[in-house]
């Protein structure tokens, strides 16, 4: 289960910092868009570690996680090599990037921590017509 809390804590951290640097200009965004970089690699580490102990379908949503985070990765890149014209509809595609990476974690986590529920017994057969 503290898989689950860390993943999670580190997704929103991610999200937060993506946010606070999309509203800051390139300049003041550089230093977040490093921290960001380094809390994306951080999911990705505690992702990839659980990964293999997953169920099937939760194995899928943290797989999208990790694609998520990739992008990210590459879209902080880019900001950081971008001009500051280009910086801020950089900034916008790194705090989207951010939330996709979130909101998969937290998909996967849920479909983790789901009971599986058994399946519905069959129904009776149908009584014997006497007549």
């Amino acid at each position: 289960m503290d898989y689950f809390n860390r993943a999670m804590e580190q997704a929103k951290q991610l999200q937060q910092i993506a946010a606070d640097a999309a509203q800051k200009g390139i300049e003041q965004a550089t230093p977040l868009i490093q921290q960001g970089v380094a809390k994306a690699q951080e999911l990705q580490k505690t992702i990839v570690e659980q990964t293999p102990y997953l169920t099937a379908a939760a194995q899928e949503q943290a797989n999208a996680a990790l694609q998520h985070t990739s992008a990210f990765i590459a879209s902080s890149k880019t900001v950081l090599d971008a001009g500051t014209q280009q910086a801020q509809q950089h900034l916008t595609i790194f705090a989207d990037q951010a939330k996709k990476a979130a909101d998969a974690t937290l998909s996967a986590v849920q479909s983790a921590t789901q009971k599986q529920t058994p399946p519905a017994p069959p129904p009776p057969p149908d009584p014997p017509v006497v007549s």
